[in-house]
């Protein structure tokens, strides 16, 4: 048996980093994908991306596939902005644990992204290869102001500052942005680790059509050889054209085989 949608998720702490501060979820019974990068350089950033997937997937697996919204989704956001800021009051004496983060929803020949942060999401369709997402980042901003150009992005002193993040703020402004799905659309959801290495180009020249696996782990491969200086995390997933998702106990086990252990890393609790 095959999945409806196919998607496959890969994590690596990287070359350099002694700690994978990246969490991921696959919520394939919802048509549901998550990433979440901890905010490097703050307290328990491994912590702040685990609560906050954790968060959005109990809210998820609190409705129905057909009972769930997007409104649902972002209120999980808010509410691990919440835990996140009260874990940080009572366990890190006000220090900031903060995470990005960046959901796929596909529902009603529809496609949602929610996101806050440099956490990002693409869309392969019919050869054309688009960010969904705009970056909440410090060096976007300039590049929307005119002050840099895209290419100066990445060796910008301000280039690792981003301007919003899940627990750090009381409130949290989260974008949402809803199109058309259709068949064969191939979407990435991907932690900054993985677009510090390889350029838009790159990336697209990877993507096959025919395996997410493959995907995966072509990714994967070149950002490691480029050194990866930080944490990579990406999905890539393929809508098939139907809506209704197979539940996750209902997949092929043999299939599940295929996957590279470390290709379903997950972070843990400390």
């Amino acid at each position: 048996m095959t999945r409806t949608n196919t998607s496959y998720a890969i994590s690596h702490r990287g070359v350099v980093r002694q700690l994978n501060e990246d969490s991921f979820a696959e919520i394939s019974s919802h048509n549901l994908w998550v990433v979440a990068d901890g905010m490097g350089g703050h307290e328990a950033g491994d912590y702040a991306s685990q609560l906050v997937v954790d968060a959005i997937r109990a809210k998820v697996l609190n409705y129905t596939y057909e009972e769930l919204t997007v409104d649902h989704i972002v209120s999980a956001v808010k509410k691990a902005n919440y835990d996140l800021k009260q874990y940080s009051h009572y366990h890190l004496g006000g220090k900031i644990a903060g995470s990005t983060i960046v959901i796929l929803f596909i529902k009603n020949d529809e496609f949602f992204v929610v996101w806050a942060g440099d956490s990002r999401a693409y869309l392969l369709r019919d050869g054309d290869f688009t960010q969904i997402s705009s970056d909440h980042s410090q060096v976007n901003e300039l590049v929307a102001q005119g002050v840099i150009s895209k290419s100066e992005m990445g060796s910008h002193p301000l280039s690792n500052v981003i301007t919003r993040a899940v627990g750090v703020a009381d409130d949290i402004n989260i974008d949402v942005i809803k199109r058309e799905v259709r068949s064969e659309d191939m979407f990435l959801l991907c932690s900054d680790g993985l677009t510090g290495e390889l350029s838009d180009q790159e990336i697209c020249s990877m993507l096959d059509g025919q395996s997410v696996i493959d995907t995966g782990l072509a990714l994967m491969h070149s950002s490691l050889v480029r050194g990866a200086k930080d944490n990579v995390t990406c999905i890539v997933v393929v809508y098939n054209g139907v809506d209704k998702p197979v539940m996750d106990d209902e997949f092929d086990s043999l299939s599940e085989k295929t996957v590279p252990l470390f290709g379903r890393q997950l972070n843990r609790l400390p």
